[in-house]
Formats: structure tokens, sequence, C-alpha cells
């Protein structure tokens, strides 16, 4: 007998299975975890299928051990090889991103959780509780909740409701792993967050696949974990960016992978979020677009009318009068403004030049003895004379955080006022009176469970998403008006959102899913996802006439054989692809070699 395996390890995209003999003693099955002779090396691999025959002349290395415990269930398999061909991976590689490496050494028990109390205001209590009540009965939801911890105890009635089931659950990142964590420390979860050594990850997975624990709380490098008896499977702030993973192999999005696994296994698949994406108005039918619509109350000041009434042209009038009566009564004010520096850009007064990054052609913010660039991170100098005219007429445009705060600090004398971003010190800012805060505040020191004494929450810049050049920039502008409406309703204070567009989030905001499904129309005529796929190419090599070499010869193969696919020539090719014919341009994907970099589930 012949038994054609997947090693677990990083292959080729070409590679598939390879063939072993298997001992006459041995018997195996597909989904088998087994031990392989590999290039002189010994590794797991899992067994694709068994064929009689024999070896055609060829002598075949032998499987030399069965790994006890291991073995996939025919959905499992079949989910792990659909991945690879929706991610244009091999196999192998798919099994090798999600098998945690196999060790002997047994892994240290971890300290207990330290348990702390989830609750929620009495108010709110029945609107969540009938929330949770719903999700029984649909196979898929997307559920609409101002933060995290309302999300947390949705997810904690679910889990009471349904004690013997398996559930899993993806966050954006470590922090908010944590954070829930903490609050369900009485189901006894299961934490995995990336950070662990291989020892602890391979125990965790042995437990899991054991269905020893029934909670899994883990960020993506769990999605690609299945389990038999999986009964759902939640995903919190489901828009994020951080669930798709473009920095290496496989490049995944967290989203599409719970659907296949929703779908491959029969579980139940459930979306939490301060609001749905377009793509999420596409997937669920509007029956299973559920949640609260409460909501603290919010104005939307037109700064193209205050701009010119206010004390500055950052703060209108209307901001500055309600961030004076919240300071007079006592309480504090978060005013959110996501540009950092001094100034948001340098330009020559002589010839225009704007000073682009050398690195990855961004914006330098300017600082006081430098300019940094907050895409890649570079830090350079501050220039003394323009590049291109030999000019010194160099003026700073627009304002950064710390000059807002320096000008509210100027507008309320008597109140404290601290600009916190990433690297600045908390420890006083957490007494101020106002704080400036970019969005590293909401990622990684508002906590929902213990919100601060806040009354008023300030977007000075609610446009700022809307000057990104992407087919999601209204999305993702009215995403994060949401996002801080949630902070605003933690914290039982008023919102205000500063814009030049103040009917876009009038209405938006009023009725976000009119507003999205009038984005998805402007994007089904222009041929933008959700309706056609995105799709990029790029290739890795050390020479760049190789690099445009190699491209061009893809680029004209497209253009061949797939007409009806529309190719856009950046840095890299962005591939907008028709529904019919993915399943054709995945096949020819997985022909290329593996400098070239693919990425089926491109997003910008």
């Amino acid at each position: 007998m012949i038994a054609e395996i997947y090693p677990v390890k990083r292959m080729p995209r070409k590679f598939g299975v390879f063939d072993y003999e298997v001992p006459d003693s041995m018997a195996l099955t597909r989904g088998m975890g087994v031990r392989i002779p590999f290039r002189g090396f010994e590794l797991g691999g899992v067994v694709a299928r068994i064929k009689d025959g024999g070896s055609r002349g060829i002598t075949l290395k032998s499987v030399t051990a069965i790994i006890p415990g291991q073995i996939f269930s025919e959905e499992e398999l079949q989910c792990y090889e659909q991945m690879a061909r929706d991610t244009a991976q091999s196999v192998s590689s798919i099994l090798f991103a999600a098998l945690p490496r196999f060790v002997k050494k047994k892994s240290s028990e971890s300290a207990a959780r330290r348990a702390l109390p989830l609750t929620i205001p009495a108010r709110e209590a029945p609107s969540i509780t009938l929330v949770a009540s719903l999700l029984t009965q649909r196979r898929e939801a997307f559920i609409t909740v101002p933060d995290l911890r309302r999300a947390c105890a949705i997810l904690g009635i679910y889990l009471r409701d349904h004690p013997e089931e398996p559930v899993m659950v993806l966050f954006p990142n470590v922090r908010d792993v944590r954070i829930v964590a903490d609050r369900l420390a009485g189901h006894q979860p299961l934490v995995v967050t990336g950070e662990e050594s291989s020892s602890e990850r391979f125990h965790a997975w042995t437990k899991w696949r054991g269905r020893e624990p029934r909670l899994l709380l883990g960020t993506r490098v769990t999605a690609l974990w299945t389990h038999v008896q999986l009964g759902a499977i939640f995903v919190m702030r489901s828009s994020h960016p951080n669930h798709k993973q473009n920095d290496h192999n496989p490049r995944f999005d967290v989203r599409e992978i719970s659907r296949l696994l929703s779908k491959m296994l029969h579980t139940r698949l459930l979306f939490l979020d301060v609001c749905p994406r377009v793509d999420d108005l596409i997937t669920f039918n509007a029956i299973n677009l559920i949640g609260s619509e409460a909501r603290p109350r919010t104005t939307v000041v037109d700064m193209t009318v205050e701009r010119h009434r206010g004390p500055h042209p950052c703060i209108g009038h209307t901001t500055h009068v309600r961030m004076t009566e919240i300071l007079e009564e006592g309480r504090r004010v978060i005013c959110v403004y996501n540009k950092k520096g001094v100034a948001s850009r340098l330009q020559c007064e002589d010839c225009g030049h704007r000073f682009p990054c050398t690195q990855c052609r961004g914006v330098y913010a300017v600082y006081e003895q430098t300019v940094r660039c907050h895409r890649c991170g570079r830090v350079e100098p501050l220039p003394i004379t323009c590049p291109e005219c030999r000019g010194t007429k160099l003026k700073a445009k627009g304002f950064g955080n710390r000059i807002i705060t320096t000008i509210i600090q100027r507008l309320f004398p008597n109140k404290s006022v601290s600009c916190i971003e990433k690297g600045s010190e908390l420890v006083q800012a957490d007494a101020s009176d106002v704080l400036v805060v970019t969005r590293h505040y909401l990622e990684n020191i508002f906590d929902p469970f213990i919100p601060p004494n806040v009354g008023l929450v300030v977007d000075l810049d609610a446009d700022l998403a809307l000057y990104d050049p992407s087919y999601r920039a209204v999305e993702n502008a009215l995403h994060d008006a949401e996002e801080w409406r949630g902070v605003a309703h933690a914290c039982k204070a008023d919102v205000l959102f500063q814009t030049d567009v103040c009917e876009l989030f009038r209405t938006g905001l009023s009725d976000i899913r009119s507003a999205l499904e009038r984005d998805a129309e402007t994007r089904r005529a222009y041929l933008s996802p959700p309706f056609r796929r995105r799709m990029s190419i790029d290739v890795r090599v050390d020479e760049p006439h190789e690099r445009a070499h190699d491209l061009d010869r893809v680029l004209n193969h497209l253009r061949t054989e797939f007409p009806n696919v529309t190719v856009y020539e950046a840095k890299k090719l962005i591939l907008s692809v028709p529904p019919d014919e993915e399943t054709r341009l995945l096949t020819f994907f997985s022909t290329l070699e593996d400098h070239y970099i693919i990425d089926t589930q491109a997003i910008e």
C-alpha cells in the first residue's frame, strides 16, 4: 500500500502530495497524522489518501509512525485543501501555518486567570439578552454592538445557554483577547495569542483537539484551527484590518476563513462590530442583521460654516461651546485627532514640492527637529533646503496633534491638557481634563469595562478616512465614527463630529445601513468589491529589472487568457476579478513560482 501524504512544511505552491510506503503492520486512513522521513529529517505529515499499486520501480521511503490522537475528519481536511486553493498555496504550507510544531516536552501549566466581573448597565440587559436569544435561531448573523464590553456580554449569555458546545472566538489583537479572557475566566477559556512558545501552543492545540476546553479565545493565529464538533465561530470587531494577514504567506482573511469553516463544518457564524461592512450587507440576509441601535447623543458640526466662527480653524464654535460646558461641569473631554507631529506635511513655497517619503512615497509629518513617515516609520532630519529647486522657503502645512494640544491649552488655560499617542507617558495624562488622542488610545488604552469619567468625545477631523484613495473610504469613515460613538456610549458621554461633508455623517449616522447600501450601489457600478474580487501579484527578487520582466510576463498572459479580468498597474499588479473567472485564475496562480507574491483576498 502507498500513502499520499502532505508534509507539514512550507512547500512551493506547485507541490502536492508525496508517496510513502505503508508498513504491513500499520493501518492508515485519510486525515491521519504521521511521522515521515523527508530530505534527511523527520517531520509530521497528514495522509491525503491511500492507494493500491506498486512503486513503479522506485524505492519509496516508509511512514515512520502514527501520531497518536492527531486525525482530521473528512470535512476538516477538505477545509485545508480548499484554503490552499483559495489562497494559491500548497496544502502543506496551509497545514504548516495551522498546526503547531510537535513537541514531546510537557508544557508547564499556565497560571490561573484573574476573574474580573462582567457587568452591563441594568437598562441595557433586556436588549442584550434578546439579541443573545436570537442567535440560537440563526446559523449566521451580524450583531451590531457599541463596544467590546457589550459583545462580551452577548458571548457570555451564549456560553451559558450552550454549555457543551465548543466555541471559537477570534479577535484582531492580543489586548482584546486578554481583556475578554479575564471577564470569562469562569468558563476556563483556552487563550492563544501567538505569543506562546512552540511547546505551549502545541499543548493548547492538543487540548482543543481533545475537546478538553469548550472555549477558545485567540487572534488570527488560531483561525486555521479546526474542531470536528465546533458549534460556533464568533469574529469580534469583524471590520478590523488586523483580521487580514498581509505581510507573509499564507495571506488569508479571518472573515473568509470563518465563512469557509462555517460552511464545511456546519457551524454557526457570528460577526460582532459597531456596524457592518458593505461586504456584510451582501453576505448576511437582512433578517440576520441584528443588534442594539442605541447610541449616545450625537452632534454633527458643519465646518464649512463654523470654521470661520470658531477660535481656531480646527475647532468650530459649537465644539468650543460644548467643551466649555462639559469642563465647567467637572467632566473630561476626549479630542480625537489622528494626525501626529507638529504639522501634517512640509512644502516648498517656491516650487510646491511636498517631500514624499523616500522609502514608501508616503507623506512626511513634521516634528520639532525631524520629519517622520507614519506609514513605514522612516525618520529623517528636518530639511533645510528643497531637493527640487534648492529653495529655502519651506513651510509646515496643516496641524499635528502636538500643535492642537497647545491650542486647546491656550483656550482653556485653567485646565490640564495632554496629548496621548504611541510612546506617550500615561501617568499624568490619566488625570488630565482634556485628552488629545490618536487611534492608539482606542486600540491600546481605552477599556470599555472601566470607562473614564468623560462627558464629551470630539472627533476634530471626521473626514480623515475620506482622503484615502480607496473604494472603502466612505465605509471606513462611518465605521471610525461609530467606534468613537461606542467610546462615548461606554462613558455615558455625548459625541461630536466636525466635518466638511455634513450630510454624509448626518444621514449615515442616523441610518448607517441605508448609507452603506448606497455605497454598495456605487461599488456595483464601478465593479468594486464585494461584487468583483480584488487580487494582487508582486515579485520578490533582488534585481529591479528582473521584477519588471516577471511582472510583464504575467501581465501579458493575463491580458491574453483573461480578458475579463481588469488589471491595474501600480507598485504591483492589482486585479479586479469577476466571479466566473475566480476558479480559472486561481488555477493559473497555482502554476507560478514561489517568488511571485500572490494575495487572493487583497484589501485596499
